[in-house]
């Protein structure tokens, strides 16, 4: 204010108040997405669900037990090796280490569950008679002459490649090894194809089982020889209906969280199908025991060069 200011008694104008600043932009929280189940994965959910299930260790129905007495016909000791192709997290592989003494590689199609088999090896401190490997089925690479036993459980009839995989097994075994495989065959059912066709289209890996004939036929074009193709549906069925009767029995409504009620409702759903078919006979259970001819293995030369496992 200047000396005529004061002289006249005048006052300086007030300043407009200074507008209030305007608040900062926040940023918009939003919802996360909220995840769900894609078939054909293997998040831990669905690995703890199938153990709830099938039991600790296993991915599918067969115990350890159940798995032990299936390779008694193959005499398994500390001086053979064998193969588990279908090895899933690996329970009922290691019990056959632990039980026979036996080296043995398993085979899975899933990263994780790999993983997963080989930590539980170290933690049973059979980690270096179990060894287990990611593998893609349908261009099997096995060690000619490297095994004196192979187990393959409800694998084949889900390879689209199994002519090739039946000759890597073939190839694999040493003269006179054993061959123990277990899978879903085409029942005798009339339209067994279409009615499987109808059922298991949604399922990943799809499920296209052949013939129990057709895959004797191909056993013994590579000079197999079969000693046992049995029908063990009705002993499965009980298996996998006593399985998720104790699943629900055990099972807590309300409390589930919403990702581990989708693999439930997946997976109960894909057996529900599955035993629709085992008990209208469109589907079977087979059980195959078959030695490679020793004959056959003294002539063969293999050419395969690119062998992985």
């Amino acid at each position: 204010m200047g000396l005529k200011d004061l002289i006249s008694g005048s006052r300086p104008k007030a300043a407009p108040p200074a507008a209030a600043p305007r608040p900062a932009p926040q940023p918009v929280e939003r919802a996360a997405p909220v995840a769900h189940y894609v078939p054909g994965t293997w998040p831990v959910e669905r690995r703890d669900v199938l153990e709830d299930v099938w039991g600790k260790g296993c991915l599918q129905p067969g115990t350890p037990d159940d798995v032990a007495s299936l390779m008694n016909v193959c005499a398994l000791s500390p001086a053979k090796t064998m193969l588990c192709v279908g090895a899933g997290i690996g329970g009922p592989a290691r019990h056959l280490v632990h039980k026979f003494g036996v080296w043995l590689v398993g085979l899975e199609r899933d990263d994780s569950l790999v993983a997963e088999a080989n930590r539980q090896a170290l933690v049973e401190d059979v980690d270096k008679k179990a060894l287990f490997y990611a593998a893609d089925y349908e261009t099997l690479a096995l060690k000619p002459s490297g095994y004196d036993a192979i187990l393959c459980r409800n694998v084949l009839s889900t390879v689209v490649n199994r002519e090739g995989m039946i000759e890597q097994f073939a190839e694999a075994l040493k003269p006179s090894g054993h061959l123990v495989a277990v899978d879903f065959v085409v029942g005798e059912t009339k339209g067994s194809e279409t009615i499987l066709k109808r059922l298991f289209e949604g399922e990943t890996p799809k499920l296209h089982p052949m013939r129990a004939q057709q895959l004797a036929a191909s056993l013994k074009q590579r000079n197999f020889l079969i000693h046992v193709a049995k029908d063990i549906t009705d002993e499965v069925m009980p298996r996998i209906l006593e399985g998720w009767a104790r699943f629900a029995q055990a099972l807590k409504p309300g409390v589930t969280p919403r990702f581990t009620a989708e693999i439930i409702l997946e997976e109960a759903a894909k057996w529900e199908t599955r035993m629709q078919a085992l008990q209208n006979g469109a589907l079977r259970v087979y059980r195959f025991h078959a030695t490679n001819s020793a004959e056959k293995k003294k002539g063969r030369v293999s050419t395969l060069s690119d062998w992985k496992y």
